[in-house]
């Protein structure tokens, strides 16, 4: 029964990227008539949205680790995956099952009628048919591009939050802070709070903010995130503080999710919980391909996501703070919408060889032309391999103890090599 339930997920996986329309095109006017007659648009359940251009994954799990550990039913909808697409979509703490899955793409379809929707249209309503099934109390959902005509904003919030502002999907939400930072504001709902964590949020936050009715809730304002020693942090808002462990994730960065999250919830649920209860779910939460740290066959090997410039400053920043006596292999790539130079001018001075990867996915930047920047950047140590597989599994075999391999640019990178490293 099991594998056929699989194989009847695989079908519709594939069923979905043949439906994918040709051009994508951000808007909640079809997602939301769908949710109207699927009986999906005002849901039982309390939303907490999630927009930022990095640090996103990190402040969902946090605000699920919270609301988890207080007895809270919760459903918790990210993208994109790394392995399985059942990783999208958990709920307490559990992947969803492949009957539910398929059962919701049933019933979404049944529901469509000649409504043309894109794949991540259609996951998120069957995101929010799985929800609603389980009987959640808690959906915490993940923006998964922008905000404003993002598919998660099809739905209204309870509290809203906005991790960091960096440029990113320039062809979709502009390419200066202030045009991204309106978008993403776009989650906001007149009446709510909306947290944001930026430091230095461009003026269109607070102007959106105001325009919507939504109260603003600022970090370095009206919350801080403290630095105190290698083996703390204090949270503090204008009520109390909170002296907190580092997080178990690594990277200074993590910290400054974490206190999106603590606000967050605080704001969700009128107070801050206990500091026993924060303070669990900091030591508890991991990452999967967030700063990830492997040993593989006695080879350091650090996993990250990070595919856009404001990532990589802070990926690179980690590999400078902890440096190896050894060689500094990279497994990369990235998709053609990103800002490849910038990419790679902040890595290339702790990287000692390149190890570029072609990807099988349409939107993959070439080997060729991710080859051209590295060596623009003065780099003359690289090679090209034909898969991510074939290209970590060489930087690994080429490297010993003093060395690490550094794993980075994309989902569709660290996935891939996960899969051959676990």
């Amino acid at each position: 029964m099991k594998t056929r339930l699989k194989s009847n997920l695989q079908n519709w996986l594939q069923r979905l990227e043949q439906m994918q329309p040709d051009k994508m095109e951000l808007g909640l006017e079809r997602i939301k008539r769908v949710a109207a007659a699927a009986g999906l648009d005002h849901p039982e359940f309390k939303i907490i949205t999630v927009a930022g251009t990095n640090g996103k994954g990190s402040t969902v799990a946090y605000c699920n680790a919270i609301l988890t550990d207080l007895g809270h039913r919760t459903g918790v909808y990210t993208s994109p995956h790394f392995i399985e697409f059942n990783e999208r979509i958990v709920i307490n703490n559990a992947r969803v099952d492949d009957g539910l899955l398929c059962e919701a793409f049933e019933a979404i379809e049944s529901h469509r009628a000649d409504v043309a929707l894109t794949y991540f249209e259609f996951t998120t309503l069957a995101a929010m048919y799985c929800f609603a099934a389980a009987q959640i109390e808690v959906a915490i959902l993940e923006v998964g591009l922008g905000g404003r005509l993002d598919a998660v904003n099809a739905w209204d919030s309870d509290v809203a939050c906005i991790s960091s502002i960096g440029i990113d999907h320039i062809d979709w939400l502009g390419d200066d802070r202030e045009s991204i930072g309106r978008e993403k504001a776009g989650v906001a709902r007149s009446g709510q709070v909306l947290v944001c964590g930026d430091t230095n949020p461009p003026d269109s936050i607070a102007e959106s903010a105001s325009a919507i009715g939504a109260t603003l809730v600022q970090r370095n304002r009206d919350f801080h995130a403290d630095s105190i020693d290698k083996n703390h942090w204090l949270y503090r808002d204008k009520e109390q503080s909170l002296l907190l462990p580092l997080p178990k994730i690594v990277g200074s960065w993590a910290c400054d999710n974490a206190a999106v999250a603590i606000c967050s919830i605080g704001h969700f649920l009128g107070s801050l919980p206990a500091q026993s209860v924060i303070k669990h779910a900091l030591e508890e939460v991991t990452m999967t391909g967030r700063m990830q740290m492997l040993d593989v066959e006695n080879v350091p090997v650090i996993l990250d996501v990070a595919h856009n410039p404001a990532a990589a400053d802070k990926l690179a920043g980690f590999l400078s703070e902890s440096p190896t006596d050894g060689v500094t292999r990279a497994v990369f790539a990235c998709m053609q919408d990103k800002d490849a130079a910038a990419i790679v001018a902040s890595m290339s001075a702790c990287i000692g060889q390149w190890y570029i990867a072609a990807i099988d996915y349409p939107r993959a930047m070439s080997t060729d032309d991710i080859q051209r920047e590295v060596l623009r950047q003065g780099q003359t140590s690289v090679d090209i391999f034909t898969s991510v597989t074939e290209a970590t599994r060489a930087a690994v075999a080429q490297s010993g103890e003093q060395d690490r391999v550094v794993v980075f640019g994309s989902f569709h990178v660290v996935g891939p090599a996960l899969k051959v490293l676990t």
